[in-house]
């Protein structure tokens, strides 16, 4: 039986000159094809002693090199006999014509993509066999890198980067779907972005385990196999049982999140775990764990929902939440309905006292303890934190930060060693009573504000409930804080009902092993 964390698609195209360089690992790590440079020829089922791929020929096209292969097939560059207008040619192995499925699953792609007349979905131009039986079929050949290799060159996309890619994708599988067609494979693997024009071009490719609704071939739908790729799959496909449109509503939302996140939801190297995830583990958050919009968040929940009647009922559905959320992170910042929205980076600074200390408190002790929260938010001004919420052991402060890549990394890197800076100094000897320590948890995530600057929403106002389990002094923060800036960290447990993780921040001083702040 295959192992169902692999696939077997293929790309019919020429990887770009700027593609990774072998051995660098992929943002998604499921893909068993391999690509040849240009000019290798493919001489593996031709057999021994065959003539150079390029003389030759199925149907109408010349064979020139191999753009790559997997475990169905084989992808040629070819160019039109007559026309000399180039595509993409994907033949069968030889050693697979025997096996009625797997013929049945080359055919089924063939149809599913042949019914299709859309600018974004890969089009075919012929279908046949080679003279030795094995089936064939040609297609456009795109110019341009897959979405899984700009994800691994840039990193995360911002909302309006997403949403160019995602409008058009949806468009495709919105005509898939009204022919009754599920892809049931969508990945960024499977989407190829092309510039025509000067403009965006976003292509769907492999059908090869699309499933046509109402389809009564039980070769494969009853097989034991699990099709797809396990890290973008949905539960239904997991357990084998029925699928529909909401299929792929669910890989869009898995998807999203690898495109505005900059990983995948679910992260894991063996499918057994991969499986459990994606069956049995809330949909993440992505404002959780990168420092992204928390617009988007109700939408990957709502996507990636265990159950298909809790997800958007088609891909129209989750497009226009998509267009929302991409409009409202526009107007961030305005004021709408008597409230203000603002991105902003939260620091709540914690004043915490053994017990025993404050069972008698001497007037010392008080004096050092009230003096934690006003001289914390004295010191992190000069850092453009401000207060949002005073207690009389506590204080939530907010410093806001610019939505692009760069200015979001430094605000984050600054506000961490501003929190890392003031704790060393409070935890100096002779600066306080030493029965007081302090506490510093970091998020990156938003504040909804009224006109006159009272917090009354936004995720911001979780991080005095998601605390780490223990009440250990230190700096603490969100992986959404935390991702791609220079600090050590490592996991700690949260409070019950804590929402937002947090890791121990750990400092590395010259010449020094790390220690926790």
């Amino acid at each position: 039986m295959k192992n169902p964390g692999q696939n077997d698609e293929l790309l019919p195209a020429a990887p770009p000159a700027d593609a990774p360089a072998t051995g660098e690992p992929p943002l998604v790590t499921s893909r068993t094809w391999k690509q040849h440079t240009p000019d290798t020829r493919d001489r593996e089922d031709a057999g021994p002693g065959a003539p150079r791929a390029a003389t030759l020929r199925a149907g109408e096209y010349l064979l020139d090199g191999v753009i790559a292969e997997g475990g169905f097939g084989v992808v040629h560059r070819a160019v039109h006999a007559a026309s000399k207008a180039p595509a993409a040619v994907k033949i069968m192995h030889a050693d697979l014509i025997s096996r009625a499925d797997v013929v049945l699953r080359f055919q089924r792609e063939v149809d599913a993509i042949g019914r299709i007349r859309h600018p974004n979905v890969v089009e075919i131009l012929d279908v046949g066999r080679l003279d030795d039986g094995r089936p064939y079929f040609a297609m456009e050949l795109l110019q341009g890198r897959s979405l899984e290799q700009h994800l691994f060159a840039r990193g995360r996309l911002s909302a309006d980067e997403a949403l160019a890619i995602l409008d058009p994708l949806c468009g495709a599988l919105a005509a898939v779907h009204a022919l009754g067609i599920i892809h049931r494979d969508v990945k960024p693997s499977n989407v190829i972005l092309c510039e025509r024009g000067g403009e965006l071009r976003v292509v769907l490719l492999d059908f090869g385990i699309a499933k046509l609704l109402g389809a009564t071939d039980l070769s494969l739908t009853s097989s034991r196999h699990v099709v797809g790729t396990p890290a973008f799959m949905s539960p239904e496909q997991l357990l084998n049982r029925p699928v529909d449109m909401r299929t792929d509503v669910y890989a869009l939302g898995a998807l999203l999140y690898t495109m505005i996140a900059g990983s995948m939801p679910f992260l894991a190297t063996t499918y057994p775990v991969l499986r459990h995830l994606h069956l049995h583990q809330a949909p993440p958050r992505p404002s959780l764990h990168a420092p992204v919009d928390p617009a988007f968040d109700d939408i990957v929940v709502r996507a990636m929902s265990k159950d298909p009647a809790g997800r958007h009922p088609d891909v129209a559905a989750f497009l226009g939440d998509v267009r929302a959320a991409t409009a409202r992170i526009a107007r961030t910042g305005a004021v709408e309905a008597g409230h203000i929205r603002r991105l902003a980076i939260g620091l709540l600074v914690e004043v915490l006292a053994e017990s025993r200390a404050l069972e008698a408190p001497t007037d010392a002790f008080l004096a050092d303890f009230e003096a934690v929260v006003p001289d914390a938010v004295a010191a992190l001004a000069p850092s453009g934190f401000s207060p949002l919420a005073i207690t009389s052991t506590s204080v939530l402060l907010a410093a806001p930060f610019r939505r692009d890549e760069r200015g979001t990394d430094e605000a984050r890197h600054r506000a961490i060693a501003a929190a890392i800076a003031l704790h060393t100094r409070l935890a100096g000897p002779g600066q306080r009573d030493p029965r007081i320590s302090v506490r510093f948890c970091l998020h990156a995530g938003d504040a909804v504000l009224t006109e006159d600057g009272v917090l009354v929403g936004g995720n911001l106002l979780e991080l005095s409930s998601c605390l780490p389990e223990t009440a250990e002094p230190g700096v603490y923060a969100s992986p959404a804080m935390l991702d791609g800036v220079a600090f050590l960290s490592h996991r700690v447990p949260g409070a019950a009902g804590a929402t937002i993780p947090m890791r121990r921040v750990f400092v590395r001083s010259p010449g020094r092993a790390a220690a926790p702040a």
